[in-house]
C-alpha cells in the first residue's frame, strides 16, 4: 500500500509540475503576443521610404594618435553620410510616453522599434512601451547615459525574446555573422535629427564585465574600443574613428550560472539634421 501511496503522490506531483509549466508557457506566450500586438500597432505609423536621403559622402579620416587627446576639447564629432528614410512622428511617440528617445533601425536584423530612457534601469526591464506590466519590456537607454546622447559610449538594453522580438534577433550574429558583414549599420532617429553607426564588433561577456562602465574620459573611451576590437568575434571591415562617440547594444546570452552578456558596438559615422 505504501508503494502504491509513493507512486499515486509521484505521479501527482509530476502531474502537477507539468500543469504549472503549461500555464507558465501560456501566460508567457498570451505576453509575448500582447506585447507584439502594441510594437505592430506602434512600428504602423512608420514608414520607410524607397530610398535613403542624399546628402555628402563621409570623407576618410586619419587614424588618431595619442597626441590627439590634447586635441579634442569638444569631445567627439559627427561626419556626414547618407540614411534610411524613415518618417517617424515624433511628437506622438512622445505623448503616448514622455520616456520616448527615438526610434532604434538595425536593418540587417529587423529591429526597429521606440526607446526609452527611465529613471531606473529596472522599470522597463518589465513594461512595454505603453506602460504595459510584461515580460518583453522595451528597449531602453541606460539611465545613467546623457540624454542627448553626448556621452562617449552611449547602451541600449533589450531582452533576448525567444520569439525573436526586442534584441532576440542578435542572437543570430553568433552561428551567422554574414548579415550585419553585409549590412553593418545601426540608426538612431531623434527629434534633434539621426545618428548613423556601423559595426564594428561583437561578443559574449560576463554580466559584471567591466564592458558597462562609463567612460568618463578620452583614453578610458580609447581603451574600451580597444578592448572591444581585442574580443570580438568576427573581423568587420570598419575604420574605427576613435574621435567620434558610439553605442553599444546589450542583451543577456545563455541561461542560469551560464548566463552572460552579447554585446554589439558601433562607431559613429555620422549625424543628420531633418530637413
Amino acid at each position: 500500500m505504501k508503494k502504491r501511496t509513493k507512486k499515486k503522490i509521484g505521479i501527482g506531483i509530476a502531474t502537477a509540475v507539468f500543469v504549472v509549466a503549461g500555464i507558465n508557457i501560456y501566460l508567457t506566450q498570451s505576453q509575448y503576443a500582447t506585447a507584439d500586438a502594441q510594437y505592430d500597432d506602434i512600428a504602423s505609423s512608420v514608414q520607410i521610404a524607397d530610398t535613403p536621403v542624399e546628402a555628402v559622402p563621409v570623407e576618410e579620416t586619419e587614424e588618431t594618435t595619442e597626441d590627439d587627446f590634447t586635441a579634442m576639447d569638444n569631445g567627439p564629432h559627427y561626419d556626414i553620410g547618407t540614411y534610411p528614410n524613415l518618417v517617424i512622428d515624433h511628437a506622438a511617440l512622445k505623448a503616448a510616453n514622455p520616456d520616448y528617445k527615438g526610434w532604434l533601425y538595425v536593418p540587417c536584423l529587423e529591429i526597429s522599434y521606440p526607446v526609452v530612457r527611465g529613471t531606473d534601469n529596472d522599470y522597463y526591464l518589465h513594461h512595454t512601451y505603453e506602460g504595459t506590466e510584461n515580460v518583453t519590456g522595451c528597449i531602453f537607454i541606460d539611465s545613467g547615459c546623457a540624454k542627448d546622447m553626448g556621452d562617449y559610449n552611449t547602451f541600449f538594453y533589450g531582452h533576448n525574446m525567444k520569439n525573436g522580438s526586442m534584441f532576440g534577433s542578435l542572437k543570430k550574429l553568433l552561428s551567422d555573422p554574414d548579415p550585419i558583414i553585409e549590412d553593418p549599420y545601426i540608426y538612431f532617429y531623434t527629434e534633434d535629427g539621426v545618428y548613423a553607426y556601423r559595426t564594428y564588433s561583437f561578443h559574449k561577456v560576463p554580466p559584471k564585465s567591466d564592458y558597462f562602465e562609463y567612460a568618463v574620459t578620452q583614453r578610458k573611451y580609447w581603451n574600451y574600443i580597444d578592448k572591444a576590437l581585442q574580443d570580438r568575434v568576427q573581423d568587420m571591415d570598419t575604420a574605427v574613428d576613435k574621435r567620434k562617440n558610439s553605442v553599444t547594444l546589450s542583451t543577456c546570452n545563455g541561461s542560469g550560472e551560464s548566463r552572460q552578456r552579447f554585446l554589439v558596438h558601433a562607431i559613429n559615422i555620422g549625424f543628420y539634421k531633418p530637413a
